[in-house]
């Protein structure tokens, strides 16, 4: 893995981390959601000060170079990051229409 590759990795993931450290000092953010955030960042540190880990994995998997095995890892975390919220939205606007139906209905009862 080069070494520009090294060291955007280790600032983006502090940039990352110091944003959402802010955020949940703000409490704009919440505990679950940073947490994950806080991980994803640190697995980019340990990419950017163990190499070898990319190294080891992309040779295993077969990628032609680490920073391959680097953007999909990023793609798939983000990609199941994404699903994950696409469920827990769906799962709040069956409880939003739930309730404005019963206090649709409730109404209409007084």
């Amino acid at each position: 893995m080069s070494t520009t590759l090294r060291a955007l990795l280790i600032i983006f993931a502090t940039l990352v981390f110091t944003f959402v450290i802010r955020k949940l000092k703000k409490s704009q953010i919440q505990v679950l959601d940073s947490l994950f955030w806080l991980l994803f960042s640190l697995s980019f540190v340990l990419l950017g000060v163990f190499p070898e880990i990319a190294l080891y994995i992309s040779s295993e998997l077969g990628f032609m170079s680490a920073s391959n095995f680097v953007f999909l890892y990023v793609i798939a975390v983000l990609v199941m990051r994404d699903f994950s919220n696409s469920l827990r939205i769906s799962k709040q606007e069956e409880r939003i229409n739930g309730l404005a139906q019963s206090i649709a209905l409730g109404k209409s009862n007084e």
